[in-house]
């Protein structure tokens, strides 16, 4: 036998050998996934994949976002442990593809179809997990459709209710943080985080988002009193009213502004009563029941200006109750008479206020209550009596 000959035959058997061993065959892997031989397919196109000719075809993407997508999304847990990270990669190669094609290619299409359909069935399945309370559950869900599509706003705020739900407070913030990144978080989401980093006791970070907020939404008056009710907590008043009085000063008829002011000296002096700073109490009072007043100027017909007038007045009003409520029998035969009738005065000033905040809002249960306390306290029993009527008919309608 030819030498020569045995020689150039044994190596085109082994170059044969070796190019069928680097092949990496495309097209094996996608029969493999048709049989359902989730294992082998997976091999193949891990094969396939390294090898640069088949890399920089679209073909090779897709089939191995539809292999990655068999295995992430089987039912049987036997081909889920194939690869944990299965999901990753299904979505990896069919955005892999999405940049190699264009749009109206078949490939494209379908890529975009099936990332659709994960995200869609991941999403569904947290939502029925979330109807049944299992929250644990509906978050795991929902964050595999975040890593089909990491920035829906829908997926995130489901995801951030869930974490919510079940108590996650880490991730709820980690979620609404990423929708107030992205421009897509409303009011709501942004009160939630404020309340999580108040809770935390990171009031900076707290007032950071307040004042985010309330650059976003400007007519929304909650998000001025929750910064002044901050700087208050973090003994910051000074900066609060320099504040305010300088926007008001560049904005005169800006009502929120005027509404702030108020609830920031009626927060101020709330807390010097009750540590029985009387005289200061009162004149804080006094500041607000100003700003409350400024604000009714520019809007007669606002509720939360009436409201606040009217409260302002029983806070007030109630320093002198208390005062009398703690006299002994001798200084209250010498004093009480004159201070309740004083008190009962500043009552009767608030009641237009409160009765105007009530013809604004009539079904408003706390201004009904309030109402009826000042009715009482004044001895209008008539007209308690009927708002105390209208409050439990409207408590017991809900």
């Amino acid at each position: 036998m030819n030498t020569k000959r045995i020689l150039v035959l044994a190596i085109a058997i082994m170059m044969s050998t070796i190019s069928f061993a680097q092949k990496g065959s495309v097209t094996k892997a996608d029969s493999y996934l048709t049989k359902g031989e989730l294992v082998s397919a997976k091999a193949e196109i891990d094969v396939a994949i390294t090898i640069e000719k088949n890399a920089g075809k679209s073909k090779t993407w897709f089939t191995r976002g539809k292999i990655y997508q068999a295995i992430a999304t089987s039912e049987d847990e036997s081909n889920k442990s194939i690869d944990k990270e299965a999901l990753a990669k299904a979505v990896e190669a069919y955005n892999k593809t999405l940049s190699m094609e264009k749009e109206n290619s078949s490939y494209y299409l379908i890529a975009t179809t099936n990332l659709d359909q994960m995200w869609g069935n991941f999403l569904n399945a947290g939502g029925t997990a979330y109807g049944e309370e299992n929250y644990d559950l509906a978050l795991n869900q929902f964050e595999k459709a975040l890593e089909v599509k990491s920035e829906d706003s829908t997926t995130l705020f489901y995801a951030g209710v869930a974490a919510q739900q079940g108590g996650k407070v880490e991730k709820t913030l980690a979620y609404y943080y990423k929708m107030i990144e992205l421009d897509i978080a409303n009011e709501d989401i942004y009160s939630s985080v404020i309340f999580y980093e108040r809770q935390s006791e990171n009031s900076e970070k707290a007032l950071e988002v307040t004042r985010a907020a309330q650059e976003k939404f400007p007519t929304d008056s909650r998000f001025g009193q929750e910064e002044i009710s901050l700087l208050l907590s973090m003994d910051k008043l000074d900066e609060a009213e320099a504040q305010l009085l300088k926007a008001i000063e560049e904005d005169p008829n800006n009502i929120n502004l005027h509404l702030n002011l108020g609830v920031l000296y009626d927060n101020l002096g709330s807390a010097q009563a009750s540590e029985d700073k009387q005289t200061e109490a009162d004149a804080s009072f006094e500041k607000a029941k100003e700003s409350y007043l400024n604000a009714i100027k520019i809007d007669p017909d606002n509720y939360i200006a009436n409201f606040n007038a009217g409260v302002i007045y029983v806070n007030m009003a109630k320093g002198y109750y208390d005062e009398v409520r703690d006299m002994d029998l001798k200084s209250y035969d010498k004093y009480g008479p004159a201070k309740i009738k004083k008190a009962d005065a500043i009552l009767k000033q608030g009641l237009p206020y409160m009765e105007k905040a009530i013809s604004i809002k009539p079904d408003d249960i706390d201004g009904l209550k309030a109402l009826q306390q000042m009715y009482t306290q004044l001895k209008m029993m008539d007209k308690a009596e009927a708002v105390l009527d209208k409050v439990d008919a409207l408590e017991a309608a809900q």
